[in-house]
Formats: C-alpha cells, structure tokens, sequence
C-alpha cells in the first residue's frame, strides 16, 4: 500500500561516506541507455513545491553518476522519461542503484509508471532499509485489523498503540533519528484519522482526543521542516483550524489581521489568545499552513495573505520558514490557467540559441506542442502537424517546445527532420513553463488566440480522431479559427 504505491525496490545496500553534504546516485540502468536521468525534490513539504535538482544520461554501457548537495535527509524523485521512483538520501553517502523497469507490474499504468530500484549489498540500518521495512509491517498491520478500523468505536487504538511501542522499540538501535520520527508521526496521522473528539465524553470512553494527541506529539516537540511524516501530520491535523478560528467571536481580530490591516504582527497577536500556539516557530509555522489554505477562500484578500507571506519571507527569525513563505506564495500566485485566461509569458532558446518569447508571436493565433524525443505519441504526431503546418502554417503559428533536458537532443532531431520546418524552442533550464502550463504528460498541445489568450488547454491533438475516437480533432478548431476571424 504505502510504499508499494510509490516504489518497487529490492533492496541490496551499499553505503559509501563522502565529504560535507554531498550526496551521489550512481549505478546501472542498461534497459535505458542514452535516456535521461531527472533528480527532483521537494522545496518543502509545505507548498510541495517540486524542483529540478539536475540531470544525467545514461552512458553506451549502461551506467550512470549524479552528485548533488543535500544539507538534510531528503526524499528524491528519480525519473526517467513516464516513469519514477522515489528514495530517501542522506548528506554524505553514496547510493548504488541499479534502474529497471517491471513491464508486469506496470501493465495499465498509463501516468503512474514505477521504475524498480535495486540497491546492492543489503545493510540493514540503511535508512531506506528501515523505511521500506516498516512501511510493510504497517501496511500489513492495517491489513490485518481492517475490521477494527472500520468499525471506527476505537476498539482499534490498543492495538494501534502496542503496534506503535513495538516498531519503535526495534528502531532504538538504529541511531537515525529521521527513521523513528517517520514512524512516530506515520502512526499519529492513522491516529488523527480515527475519529477524534475535541475533549472525552461519557459516550466516548477514548483517550484519542485532539488535546491528546497535540500533547503527545506537537507541544513543545521540535519542528522537523525535512521529514514529510511530520509535515504531513502537520497540515492535517491543523486541517481548516484557522478559517475554523475566524469563526469564532474571538476570532473576529484574526479575520481583521487578515482582511482589513493585512499585517502579520497583528495576525500573530491575535493568535496568542490560544494556548497551544504559545511558541514561536510553532505558531508561525501555522500561520504558513493556515495562509496558504485560506488564499483559495473566496472570503479572504488573496493579496493580503501576499502582504503577509511576504513580511515572513522578508524578517522571519527561521530560515525554513522564509523558504516555506516564498514558495507559497510562488504557488499562490501561479496564474489562473485555462479558457479565456492569458497564456503564462516565456521566453526560450530556438535550435540557432536565438531567445524567442511568446509575446513576440501575438497577432497571430499560436498551436504550441510540447514533446520529449522519447515519446513515440510525439514523433507519430509531428508528421501528421507537419501536413497541419502545410495547409494553416500561413494563419496559425505552430511552436514545439522540447521538454528533454539536453538541448543537443532535439537539434539532433530537427536536424534528422529538415521538413519540420516550423518554430522549434527548448525549455532549457526555465522547468517552470511546465509547471505554468500544467504538463504533465507528453505531448500536449495549447491553442492560444492572437491577442495570447487560452482557446483550449489540453488543445485537440493532430489526427485526434483518427487513433483516439474519444479526442477531438484540432483540424476542425484550426477551421473554425480561421475563418471565424
């Protein structure tokens, strides 16, 4: 379940110590040679901001090196072409992985493809050892009491709880600090997803209360900014709480901290009335949470929590937290995407390293294709838009942006194809006009208007009839288009 969604891995370690915080991957993936290789992870697990950390290709005999700067335990996403995985990555170690892909275990996966890591010469404390085991002996714990669980009258919670006692007993040993809080805060979010009560009732004979399990593993417990388990348990056990705050009389200081004086001293006096958030860091960090939660209520000064997040970002004391703040608010102000909205700006290299931007097209009504050179979908459909570009190229402007990492890679292709003779750019290292025009797979398309609004995203693909009876056919929009205006 947990961690056989994410990651098939069969697990054989090997640990190498490097100097300061460096971090390398390396190992063998020959079922991929010539492919790219992407690292990512998580800016934060606040705004789960996903950033490039850099790219390798995969050499003629089948392996492959990366080295990147870890200042924590980091939870890294390996990508090659649709598929993934995922590992956890301490400062200072070497992990040797082999790559593979399971074409059984990954047969009807269309977006969710999974690579299998294989990791050489098993150490048992190895931190994704002890991750990976306990993701099992939980996943089978929950399979084993799935009765109790859904009985939901808390019968479940001493089991719950001599579950908890014995999987952190077998950690004590194990010296990684990362590990037991995974664990520890793991089980909290299966304990806060019980029913909880706000205080026990005669009807409710649980000691599973909100105050309880605060006590227990948030008053005057560290912030662990690097562990997701914690993060996560974070964001849902303060799931809605402070829109729930406003809605109380004394809350009516905090809606105004917000709306009307957009300060954040005033938004952090207002909290203070509340016990638990009597600590600093701890009341700031809710602020975060609280704040981006409350930019996507209509009944709250998108602006204002801007104002906010900004002063944070600015004079924070906690340099996670000015990180957190920046990236929510890059999340916050991602521009409304869709029919009637203006396409988000670029400006990118043609295959000549020439810059191009999108504005320089306005005018004219613009097809943009986004394409790797490993999807097949992508080559098939460049022929049949090459006939497209025949018969409208004169009216529409048609632009392929390559998504591949390494720029060579599609001059090379342009190149083996001189007929394709339309606008050509690669996204170099500008990885966020994906992220501004929500690609997620390859290819996409986007039709956008002369004056460089959205007509359609995902636009009709070209020949969408002909090999999905379901998809539209751009050729019909493309009609329309030009003999409509």
């Amino acid at each position: 379940m947990r961690l056989n969604q994410l990651l098939i891995i069969v697990f054989s370690f090997s640990t190498v110590y490097l100097s300061a915080s460096n971090v390398v991957i390396k190992g063998n993936a020959s079922t991929f040679i010539g492919k790219e290789i992407t690292i990512y992870n998580y800016a934060d697990y606040v705004s789960n901001k996903k950033i490039q950390v850099g790219f390798t290709t995969v050499e003629e005999n089948g392996s492959y090196y990366f080295e990147f700067n870890a200042d924590d335990v980091k939870k890294v996403f390996i990508n090659i072409e649709d598929k993934s995985a995922w590992l956890f990555v301490h400062p200072g170690e070497v992990y040797n992985i082999n790559l593979k892909f399971d074409e059984d275990f990954n047969k009807g996966r269309i977006y969710d493809k999974q690579l299998s890591i294989i990791f050489n010469f098993p150490v048992p404390m190895e931190l994704n050892q002890q991750v990976r085991k306990f993701n099992q002996q939980f996943d089978q714990f929950i399979a084993d009491n799935r009765v109790l669980f859904e009985k939901r009258d808390h019968s479940i919670e001493p089991k719950l709880k001599a579950f908890k006692t014995k999987t952190l007993q077998e950690v004590e040993n194990s010296n990684s600090e990362f590990v037991t809080n995974y664990i520890k805060y793991s089980i909290a979010a299966t304990q806060n997803a019980l029913d909880v009560s706000y205080i026990i009732s005669n009807t409710n004979k649980s000691n599973n209360t909100k105050a309880n399990i605060y006590l227990e593993y948030l008053d005057k417990k560290p912030i662990l900014y690097n562990n997701p388990e914690y993060i996560n348990f974070f964001k849902d056990f303060f799931k809605g709480e402070l829109k729930e705050l406003t809605l109380q009389i004394k809350g009516i200081s905090i809606s105004e901290a917000i709306n009307d004086k957009s300060s954040f001293l005033e938004l952090s006096k207002a909290l203070d009335a509340y016990p638990f958030l009597q600590e600093d860091e701890f009341k700031n960090l809710f602020i975060l949470h609280g704040l981006f939660e409350l930019s996507k209520d209509k009944y709250f000064a998108k602006a204002n929590i801007i104002k906010i997040l900004t002063e944070i970002k600015t004079n924070s004391k906690y340099p996670n937290q000015k990180i957190i703040a920046s990236n929510i608010i890059l999340e916050i102000n991602k521009v409304k995407f869709g029919k009637g909205s203006l396409a988000p700006d670029f400006s990118l290299k043609n295959k000549d390293n020439d810059i191009v931007s999108l504005a320089s097209f306005k005018g004219k009504p613009i097809y943009i294709n986004f394409w790797t050179t490993w999807s097949i979908p992508s080559q098939k459909e460049m022929k049949i838009m090459q006939s497209l570009y025949k018969k409208y190229g004169n009216k529409i402007q048609f632009i392929s942006i390559c998504a591949d990492n390494d720029f060579n890679k599609m001059t090379s292709f342009i190149n083996k194809n001189e007929s394709y003779s339309w606008i050509f750019l690669h996204k170099g290292n500008n990885n966020h006009v994906l992220d501004d025009y929500y690609i997620a797979t390859f290819p996409q398309y986007i039709l956008i208007d002369k004056n460089l609004k959205i007509i359609q995203a995902p636009a009709g693909r070209p020949g969408g009839t002909a090999e999905r009876a379901t998809e539209k056919n751009i050729e019909k929009d493309f009609y329309d288009l030009v003999n409509n205006h």
